[in-house]
């Protein structure tokens, strides 16, 4: 059996509800990227993960037929890049999708190379609403396959859950975003996911800081950014208690990067005050049996390029060497608690889509206007 580590890019960027076609590729190749100075040699993964919350207007997910053609020119731009870099590397090799999965406005593309990796016809896609109503406003997507390198015998699994979660700050949505986890969990996760043998779990989480802004706060102190990250940020916080530990069965590399929400738009390092500074996107995967992958890989921030202010996220990126299974002993379990759902959610969730996406079509085109102006005008007709 082979022994070569699994090599894996995860990234998670929220766009703010917009996606500038007519920039893709610069946006991609950074997403994909986001280390390359364009002079060393760029190590090449086996899984690049790309995971986008908001990728569209919210009504405009409820219609994925609307969706597909910019989701297919992303896809095709990250092969395209990919094997271009390979091309001048490794000539031999070729870069193509594994699969797509999306929720509303979140879609996670799933990019693999091909000439070395098998991957099984049976590949795993749920979803798993919690926005008012059971709509997708929020909630999460996951994908999960068989993999092994050729010339293998053992099959392993990949999971990935791209979510994003209740927003703003206070203790009401901090408690709503630790449900929407357990729910989301709950409805995508199985026997056979929990007993994954790599899992990650990325998004907007929307985790907040809870200390106020402080404009002279200097986030490029090593001293600052720890400070914060283990008195004031929340889900640091949730994942130290005793009683119920959040995310529970996950790792995280430790955070040396400034908060990555919220900035002013096409401003490159300005943040808007509106907000507190937080960590809201954020990369977690299963902990492993054995200790040493906690100390490896490498976590940081995509640099906020020119191609990427039109958000006000910065997006994240997780390289990986993943050890791999030796098929001696199964995989750790990830402990999951059972969200239960009332029998007419899934059915009052599709009605809400449905009104959220209407009624967001009416308002984009103005509609509004027209039916009341109509029924002004029918008023005034009749009183006349």
């Amino acid at each position: 059996m082979s022994t070569h580590d699994w090599k894996v890019s995860v990234t998670t960027f929220n766009c703010g509800k917009e996606f500038p076609v007519e920039n893709s590729k610069a946006i991609v190749k950074q997403l994909l990227f986001p280390y390359d100075d364009g002079i060393s040699q760029l190590e090449l993964q086996d899984i690049y993960v790309l995971g986008f919350q908001e990728l569209v207007p919210i009504w405009q997910g409820s219609f994925p037929t609307v969706n597909r053609d910019l989701i297919d020119k992303i896809t095709t731009t990250g092969i395209d890049c990919l094997n271009e870099k390979v091309k001048g590397i490794r000539g031999n090799e070729q870069y193509s999708c594994l699969g797509v999965s999306s929720l509303g406005a979140i879609t996670m593309i799933v990019l693999n190379n091909n000439n070395k990796l098998r991957v099984r016809e049976d590949i795993l896609r749920r979803s798993g609403k919690c926005g008012w109503f059971s709509t997708h406003l929020k909630g999460g997507t996951l994908m999960s396959f068989n993999m092994k390198r050729n010339g293998d015998e053992n099959w392993e699994r990949f999971s990935f859950i791209c979510v994003h979660l209740n927003a703003n700050e206070g203790a009401d949505n901090r408690n709503q975003r630790i449900n929407d986890y357990k729910r989301i969990m709950s409805e995508v996760c199985d026997s056979a996911i929990v007993k994954s043998d790599h899992f990650f779990f990325l998004g907007d989480l929307n985790f907040r800081v809870t200390s106020a802004y402080d404009p002279a706060t200097d986030y490029s102190s090593v001293t600052t950014l720890r400070r914060l990250l283990e008195n004031n940020d929340e889900l640091n916080l949730l994942r130290k208690r005793d009683d119920e530990p959040l995310c529970k069965g996950f790792h995280e590399l430790e955070i040396k990067f400034p908060p990555t929400f919220k900035f002013k738009l096409f401003e490159k390092e300005t943040y808007n005050t509106k907000r507190i500074p937080s960590w809201c996107d954020r990369i977690l995967y299963k902990t492993y049996a054995t200790p040493r992958l906690e100390q490896g890989g490498t976590y940081h921030s995509v640099p906020r390029s020119s191609a990427l202010l039109f958000s006000d996220h910065q997006p994240v990126n997780l390289t990986l060497k993943l050890p791999r299974s030796t098929g001696e002993t199964g995989p750790l379990l990830l402990p999951i608690e059972r969200y239960r759902l009332g029998w007419s959610s899934n059915l009052v969730g599709k009605i809400g889509d449905v009104v959220i996406g209407y009624c967001g079509w009416l308002i984009s085109k103005n509609a509004h206007y027209w039916i009341l102006g109509s029924v002004v005008l029918y008023l005034l007709i009749r009183i006349l």
